[in-house]
C-alpha cells in the first residue's frame, strides 16, 4: 500500500485519493517553508536587532495576512458543492470575528494589527513603509491561486500549503516574541489563537481535498497549488532573513 514514502507525483495517476493527499501532506510538512533558517533564527532571537526583526516582520507580513479573508472567499467561490463551501464559510466567519474560539470574537486582522502596533510601529514608520517586492508578489499570486477556476488549485494553496502548516510556523514566531521581546502577552493572541484553531481547519480542508482528489486533473491542480504556494513563502522568508541579518540598514534601500 502506498504511503508517505511514495512521492505525490507518483500518485497523480494511481493510488487512492487518501494515499495521494497523505503523500502531499508529508511533503508539505517537510518543506523548507516550515523550517526555514529565518524561522529558526527568529525563534532563537539570533539577529543583530531583534526589535527591528520583529517590527519588520509585523509590517511586511501584514501585507500578505491582511488579504486572508479574500483568499478564503476565493476558495469558497471555487468549490462546486454547497456542503464544502459551508465548511470554509465557518472558517471565514472566525477570521471576521463573527464566530469565535474560546470566546474570541475579534476579527483576526484586528488582532494582527494590535500585535503590529505593539512591536513599536509608529505613524512615521507607517508613512515611510514600502512593502518588499516579494511580499507584494506573494500576496497577488497567492490570491490568484485561491481565485483559480481550476478546481483544486485554491484548495491546495489554502489547505495543505497554509492551514496545515500555520501552527508549526507560528510556534517559531511566538517563541521569538515571548523569549526575545517585551511585547505583552495580550498582543500574542493572533499567533496563539491560530496555533490552537488552525489544525482543526486543516483537517476540514484535508477531508475536502481527499473527497475531490478523485481525478488526475484535480490532483495535479492541488499539487500545483501546494508547491507553488510553499515556494512563494520560501521566497518571502529568504528576503526577510536578508533584511533581519542587516538590520536597520535595510530601510535605506527602500
Amino acid at each position: 500500500m502506498a504511503g508517505p514514502s511514495v512521492p505525490s507525483r507518483e500518485l497523480l495517476y494511481r493510488g487512492s485519493p487518501n494515499e495521494f493527499v497523505a503523500a502531499l501532506r508529508h511533503e508539505a510538512k517537510a518543506h523548507v517553508a516550515v523550517r526555514h533558517e529565518y524561522l529558526e533564527r527568529f525563534a532563537a532571537g539570533d539577529f543583530p536587532s531583534m526589535a527591528f526583526a520583529v517590527r519588520d516582520f509585523a509590517q511586511q507580513y501584514a501585507v500578505y495576512s491582511a488579504g486572508f479573508t479574500s483568499y478564503l472567499q476565493g476558495v469558497i467561490n471555487s468549490l462546486p458543492q454547497r456542503r464544502h463551501r459551508d465548511v470554509l464559510t465557518e472558517n471565514l466567519q472566525e477570521e471576521q470575528g463573527l464566530t469565535g474560539v474560546d470566546g474570541q470574537h475579534t476579527p483576526h486582522a484586528v488582532l494582527f494589527d494590535r500585535f503590529r502596533r505593539a512591536t513599536g510601529v509608529s505613524a512615521a514608520d507607517e508613512a515611510q513603509f514600502v512593502p518588499t517586492t516579494t511580499v507584494s508578489v506573494w500576496r497577488d499570486l497567492f490570491l490568484q491561486k485561491c481565485q483559480s477556476s481550476q478546481l483544486g488549485v485554491g484548495l491546495g494553496a489554502i489547505g495543505l500549503a497554509t492551514e496545515l502548516l500555520v501552527s508549526d510556523i507560528y510556534r517559531y514566531i511566538l517563541r521569538g516574541i515571548r523569549e526575545h521581546t517585551t511585547i505583552p502577552e495580550e498582543h500574542h493572541v493572533f499567533f496563539s489563537l491560530h496555533i490552537d484553531c488552525d489544525d482543526e481547519h486543516a483537517q476540514d480542508l484535508i477531508a475536502i481535498t481527499e473527497e475531490l482528489s478523485d481525478t488526475p486533473n484535480v490532483r495535479e491542480a492541488v499539487r500545483f497549488g501546494v508547491f507553488s504556494s510553499l515556494n512563494l513563502r520560501v521566497a518571502f522568508w529568504d528576503v526577510m532573513l536578508a533584511r533581519a541579518q542587516i538590520g536597520e540598514d535595510t530601510q535605506h534601500g527602500h
